[in-house]
């Protein structure tokens, strides 16, 4: 039996949505370096960024990981599988970076240069963007794959009621 896929993405989405919210925060830090940075906002950003990503990560993996058959073939999602794995393993070591230097930046400690947190910022930021965007449109490509298989189930159903 075929396993179902998952098309509730509605959790995944809300995820997608505060990153995208926190990468318009740091590309505004970023714009105005150098100022003066709010503490308690670079520590509610430096706190939660990892756990954030996390569970996004771990939603990705369980929605969208298993349901790639769909929309490719087995070679293709495992060259796929390995990409989005690696994308991810980078997006955590590069947000546990500008969580340290958020932190640093709060407390007044950062020995960065504004300009090398500019980048650092912009790098993360700028990838994190792109791989929401990516992801989505995986969303999108699933969803229509799903209601292609469910229509002909569907209209047989239709069928024999109008039948009836």
């Amino acid at each position: 039996m075929k396993k179902p896929i998952p098309t509730d993405f509605i959790e995944l989405e809300r995820c997608y949505d505060q990153l995208m919210s926190w990468c318009d925060v740091l590309q505004a830090i970023a714009d105005f370096l150098p100022c003066h940075i709010d503490e308690d906002l670079c520590e509610r950003i430096s706190g939660g960024l990892l756990p954030l990503l996390q569970t996004t990560h771990a939603l990705e993996e369980r929605l969208i990981s298993s349901g790639l058959n769909l929309i490719m073939e087995a070679g293709d999602k495992a060259d796929a599988a390995e990409r989005r794995r690696a994308v991810r393993l980078f997006h955590r070591d590069a947000a546990q970076d500008v969580a340290i230097t958020l932190e640093t930046l709060g407390e007044g400690r950062c020995r960065l240069s504004w300009e090398a947190v500019g980048y650092q910022l912009r790098s993360f930021f700028c990838s994190t963007r792109g791989h929401i965007r990516s992801e989505r449109e995986i969303m999108r490509l699933m969803q229509r794959a799903a209601e292609a298989e469910r229509a002909p189930a569907l209209t047989d159903a239709i069928n024999q009621t109008e039948a009836a």
